[in-house]
């Protein structure tokens, strides 16, 4: 049974803004109207589709219970399409409106065979509107028609096969009896008679042997309040409108349609709407926030991207909430900028907390991985470290030596890295130090000591060589001696874990060296994993955020890396993981990463790292590529599940707000030392009188490496 007509839009129309994923195929659009057409109740449906100062739109209008049911059933047929409640209507003002029409028999059959030609054609001349021009195509969807079996004359003339032929595929499937308006605004009546020629033009695309379009006039206020007319002009069924309507059928690129990379890929209801802010959708539709709890930043994130994609501002953001949340905070930055945008930025309540090592100060804070409650694990770690960094460069002797000094200096208790090159070549300072070692653990370190005096001078400048090579790059440079000669640091890595302090490492690779700035890097996060490992699991451990920017360079931890990983959220710790690239991880680290890394960050990727993140999602390699500065895909966990991809617009930093020389001034007033006490410092240690043997200049070997 048909529809009762409707003159007046009863009930009330709710309009939603429509966002259409690009390279539809037909069969997704037919699918998608038969859904319209068995809707419960067979209501009214309104479809737009407007070309605006050259910009293509498509909305939709409906009666409430019909567009919540739209939007619930058409993402099942066009994977990626929303519907945005409460979005405005086209603008106001049409100029002129016509209305199509059929010549002949409205039920006849247009080409089916040309959906894609024709919805590529209008949607060509709806992109053709200029500035201030806007042009309207309104499709009004009334009364239902059901699939019949297509009444076929005994005797057909000649030539009507393929008339035949349409009409048993037209009335094969659902149809409608509708309207098609067409509506302009433009600067005057002959072009406005242009732009509506032109869409009957791409509309004819669609005509069928004894099937011929034309326009008749129309008021513009009809179209402009939906109104239905008194008889539904044209009969067509869910395959002839699927050209009709211009949608956007086929591959892009199409005319007045945005770039099909990057695709909007809206948040899932899941993702968290509060907590630590990431940022905000940036998928069409209403504003969406896009966070994370501080229990799922406890399993750690990754963020990826080269410089210049927003990587950075990311960091800094998630470091500025932690802070403000009252939580401990590690910045390590290997290039400067980020540490000095944080001190302008960090709230006024959390000052007092902040804690600045940077080699360029005038007397930094210290740090010495030799004073420890176990001296075999301090050596050993350092050992690891050492090795970590000059893994092509090692060999047994080099191994044997440095842990034999390091744990010596370790048992002592009262010296630093600093103190290595003096024991090997200083012998009044050697034998201070491994005296009661010789005494104490003959079997152990004693034979070592032994052995090493034994040898002759030569002999013992050729092995310690390599050792000393390596130590040259902090031996050289006064901004780390003066850090990493402290005996006595006056700051204890454990107060970002006991009294929330805000931990920021600020590395410069230029005034370091390479070397040098992996080394102080990888002790800061080394030594903060040891504080770590001595907190009691449990519910009550306050979270800290560790978040390390080239990640590649700074994380060395001993152990297995993924088993790290794993414990830190016991311990309370979430690691946000940094770097420009996947490349640039080591194998170790990168599948660490990628597994432990729950919830991951990517700005624009090279091709090879997009096609490992599109592998099992809905986008592509080149959706991962084309993103633009200061937007990604984010999939974030939400209590502890995956929630898939989402597009991601990351917010700029607050504006400054503090003053960074008097955070610098407490920090070096609480916890600073210049070099010139350190050096005397050790001076005193090593006694000034104390006769040199051996020099600490390069030597060339390669046998004792």
């Amino acid at each position: 049974m048909k529809d009762p007509m409707m003159r007046s839009p009863r009930p009330e129309m709710k309009w939603a803004r429509l966002f259409l994923p690009l390279g539809l195929q037909p069969v997704q659009v037919v699918n998608a109207l038969s859904a319209i057409a068995t809707l419960y109740g067979a209501p009214r449906i309104v479809l737009e589709t407007a070309g605006v100062a050259g910009e293509v739109q498509w909305r939709l209008a409906a009666p409430a219970p019909a567009l919540r049911a739209l939007q619930a059933q058409l993402p099942t047929y066009l994977p990626g399409v929303q519907l945005v409640s409460d979005q405005p209507a086209r603008a106001p003002g049409l100029q002129h409106a016509a209305k199509l029409a059929i010549q002949g028999n409205a039920a006849r059959a247009i080409n089916l065979s040309r959906s894609e030609a024709t919805s590529r054609a209008v949607l060509n001349v709806l992109a053709q509107t200029g500035t201030k021009e806007q042009l309207v195509q309104q499709v009004i969807l009334g009364e239902r028609l059901r699939p019949t079996a297509p009444v076929v004359p005994a005797k057909s003339p000649a030539g009507a096969a393929e008339r035949r032929r349409l009409l048993a595929e037209k009335t094969a499937v659902h149809g409608f009896g509708c309207t098609v308006r067409i509506g302009v605004t433009a600067a005057s009546t002959p072009r406005a008679r242009q732009l509506i020629g032109s869409l009957l033009s791409a509309l004819r695309g669609a005509e069928s042997p004894k099937v011929a379009m034309r326009l008749k006039a129309e008021r513009t206020s009809a179209m402009e309040a939906l109104r239905s007319p008194w008889r539904w002009p044209l009969q067509l069924s869910v395959r002839e409108l699927a050209g009709v309507i211009g949608w956007p059928i086929g591959d892009p690129p199409i005319a007045g349609l945005p770039a099909p990379h990057p695709r909007p890929m809206p948040a899932p209801k899941a993702v968290a709407k509060a907590g630590l802010v990431l940022g905000d959708s940036a998928a069409p539709g209403p504003p969406r926030v896009l966070a994370l709890s501080v229990e799922d930043s406890l399993r750690h994130s990754l963020v990826v991207g080269p410089t210049g994609t927003g990587k950075s501002t990311l960091i800094g953001s998630m470091a500025l909430q932690f802070m403000a949340a009252g939580h401990g905070v590690v910045v390590i930055d290997p290039k400067r900028s980020l540490v000095e945008d944080l001190l302008w930025r960090i709230p006024k309540q959390r000052r007092h907390d902040v804690v600045l090592l940077d080699a360029t100060d005038s007397a930094p804070i210290g740090i010495n991985p030799l004073v420890g409650k176990n001296p075999e694990l301090a050596a050993d770690a350092l050992v690891h470290l050492i090795h970590e960094l000059y893994a092509d460069n090692w060999g047994p002797r080099t191994q044997d030596i440095l842990h034999a000094s390091l744990l010596s200096l370790a048992r002592r208790g009262d010296a630093s890295l600093l103190h290595v090159p003096l024991l090997l070549t200083n012998a009044g300072f050697r034998r201070s130090v491994t005296a009661r070692l010789v005494r104490n653990d003959p079997m152990g370190l004693g034979s070592f000591w032994a052995w090493y005096e034994s040898i002759s001078d030569a002999e013992r400048q050729s092995v310690i060589a390599p050792v000393m090579n390596k130590l040259r790059s902090v031996l050289l440079r006064p901004g780390l001696r003066a850090i990493l000669g402290q005996v006595e640091p006056r700051f204890d890595m454990s107060d970002v874990f006991t009294k929330q302090r805000i931990l920021l490492v600020s590395l410069s690779k230029g005034q370091l060296g390479p070397d040098g700035a992996k080394l102080l890097g990888s002790l800061v996060v080394n030594l903060l994993w040891q504080a770590a490992m001595h907190r009691t699991p449990g519910a009550e451990t306050r979270p800290v955020m560790m978040l390390i920017d080239e990640v590649q360079d700074y994380l060395r931890i001993p152990g297995d890396l993924g088993d790290a990983l794993a414990t830190a959220r016991g311990y309370g710790v979430a690691f946000t993981l940094a770097t420009q690239h996947l490349g640039q991880l080591p194998p170790h680290l990168r599948s660490a990463a990628l597994a432990n890394a729950r919830s991951k960050v990517m700005f624009q990727l090279s091709h090879e790292d997009a096609v490992v993140m599109a592998r099992g999602s809905d986008l592509t390699p080149e959706d991962f590529t084309a993103l633009g500065q200061f937007r990604a895909y984010a999939s974030l966990l939400s209590h502890g599940s995956p929630t898939g991809w989402a597009s991601l617009q990351t917010r700029p930093l607050p504006a400054p707000s503090g003053t960074p020389e008097r955070i610098r001034e407490r920090s070096r007033r609480r916890y600073g030392q210049p070099l010139s006490e350190v050096e005397a410092s050790w001076a005193d240690l090593a006694g000034q009188g104390a006769p040199r043997t051996e020099p600490l200049g390069r030597v060339r070997t390669e046998d004792n490496r």
